[in-house]
Order: C-alpha cells, then structure tokens, then sequence
C-alpha cells in the first residue's frame, strides 16, 4: 500500500487546486490515504484572508483527489511550523512512513511512485533520512536518484524512526555555529543556514535539517526535479525570492540503491549555485573550494558530540 499522504494548506485557493490537481494526476494516487491538514485565520486575518482559507478548504471537498481524504480544518492559528511538525508526527507515528506536501507544489505524474520506491528501498538503512522529490535544475545527464547530505522540504517522505530524530530546540546548535569546519558543512552550496540556528526562528525545515546533519545523515533526490514550487508568488509564509522555480516534470527517475554519496553530481549542484551568485566569480572560487574538500571528507566525518 502507498505511503499516506498529508498536504498543510492555509488560503491560497488557487495554489491548493494546482498541487491536488497535479496529485491526483499521479496513477498512484487512486491506493493512497491523503490527509489534508488546514490551519486556521489568525488573529489580525482581513476579510480578504478568512475568505481564502474558506474558499481552500471548499477545493479539498471538490472531489476525491485520492483514494480516501481527510481534512483536519484547524480553529485556530497554529502557523506552518507547528501545523508541519504536529501533522506529520500524527501520521507518520499510525502508519510508519508519510509523504508531506504544501499547498504550492506542483507534482510530476511521477512524484508518488519515485518517493514510493525510495520509502521501500530505503526503509532500514540506517544513514538515509527522506526521499525527496525536488532537485534545483542542474545540467545532468542522470536518470536516477542520488544521495545527498542535505534535505529539502518540497515534497518529501520519511519513516516514523526517521522523524523521531528530529530535535526541535536544536540543543547543541553551538556546536556547529561556533566550528569553522562544521559551519562549512552545514552551510551547503554557500548559503547562509547557521544564521537560521538563532533563537526565535520558527522554521521546521531548518530543525529538520540540523537534525540530520548532526547525524552525518544523507537524503535521497531525483537528480531531475519531480517537484515544481509555485509559490514565489508573494503569496506564501516562507516562499522566497523566486530564484529557484523549477520546470520540466515529465521524465520518469530511477530509484537506485547506493551508500555515498555522488561527489561529480554533488560538485555540479555546487557550481550551479555559485553561478547564481551575481558577485564575480573569481570572489567565490575560495568558497567553492572549501565546500568541494569539505564534502569529500564528509563521509568520514563524526557526529556532534
């Protein structure tokens, strides 16, 4: 049986059709459980906003988008973070693995069976953390999964002993702010994650994220996009600038069992990002040289103490 479902919506409509639509389109779909978790109007919410999160809500009743669905409609506030953390931990604890969605995805028809694949091959290697269905648009020729030492929050899935790991109050986040090598590390692709270890930060992406880097964990990707993220629209809580929307969601990606992690792949998705960087990039061959050693040590590398 397919890994159940859960989608966080909140008062983009639109978006919420486009990401149903999308997942629906999947032939996997028909055998799976979605639970569509909807957050409530906060307090300060305008007539404007109240009337998104109705006319959200009213999409997900449309139709039967999957096999079964279930939405938790939310009286209250919660905001993304806890909405994330409390639905994925309520699913994922019943069945022992769940696939997580926001409501500004739009799926490739071959989103479900890849995370599908990846949760079963996956499932009992003790280094690998998620499946996940986003890559940035790296010029590759690959048709098949990797591995990488980082996450991503773009469609994803996990089993119940992975997310059990996650340390929301990131307890020794000064172990990694306060070490030059571990900084470097944690700061894939150049940018700037120890600044998102401060206090008061309510991302749980970045929790996530902390948690399996100080595992030395490493997650799985298509090394083509099967994720495309539409909410750089300015209508999202954590949406972005926009720089890295992806296209293109047609190809079919392999799963494919490995142990380390891809280094050529891996220097390719570094020098993606510094060629988006619009200093020169004579300044930032420094920079890319770190990231390179810092990689090809890592598989040795031990956990935070």
């Amino acid at each position: 049986m397919p890994a159940p479902i859960v989608l966080f919506i909140y008062n983009r409509p639109e978006h919420t059709r486009r990401t149903l639509e999308s997942l629906a389109a999947n032939p996997l779909a028909a055998a799976s459980e979605l639970f569509v978790f909807a957050d409530g109007a906060k307090t300060a919410a305008t007539e404007t906003e109240r009337k998104g999160i109705d006319a959200a809500r009213s999409v997900v009743r449309e139709k039967s988008w999957c096999k079964t669905v279930v939405m938790t409609e939310s009286e209250t506030n919660k905001g993304l973070a806890r909405s994330v953390i409390e639905g994925v931990t309520q699913i994922v604890n019943r069945y022992g693995t769940v696939i997580v969605l926001e409501d500004d995805l739009v799926l490739s028809r071959h989103f479900l069976q890849f995370i599908n694949d990846g949760l079963e091959m996956y499932a009992g290697m003790p280094n690998v953390y998620s499946i996940n269905g986003y890559m940035f648009p790296i010029e590759t020729a690959l048709q098949h999964s990797v591995l990488l030492p980082y996450t991503s929050t773009w469609g994803w899935g996990t089993w119940k002993e992975k997310w059990q790991i996650i340390d929301l109050e990131m307890r020794q986040k000064e172990a990694i702010a306060t070490n030059l090598y571990l900084r470097r590390r944690f700061n894939l692709a150049d940018y700037d994650y120890t600044s998102m270890l401060g206090y008061g930060n309510n991302s749980w992406g970045i929790r996530w994220y902390y948690s399996v880097f100080k595992r030395n964990g490493l997650c799985v990707f298509p090394a083509k996009s099967l994720v495309q993220n539409n909410g750089f629209d300015g209508s999202g809580e954590n949406c972005g600038d926009g720089n890295f929307v992806q296209s293109g969601l047609d190809q079919a990606i392999e799963i494919v069992k490995s142990e380390e992690i891809d280094l050529e792949f891996y220097n390719q998705y570094i020098n993606y990002f510094i060629q988006k960087k619009s200093t020169p990039t004579d300044a930032f061959r420094p920079v890319l040289k770190r990231l390179k050693a810092s990689i090809e040590t890592y598989m040795g590398a031990t956990r935070i103490k």
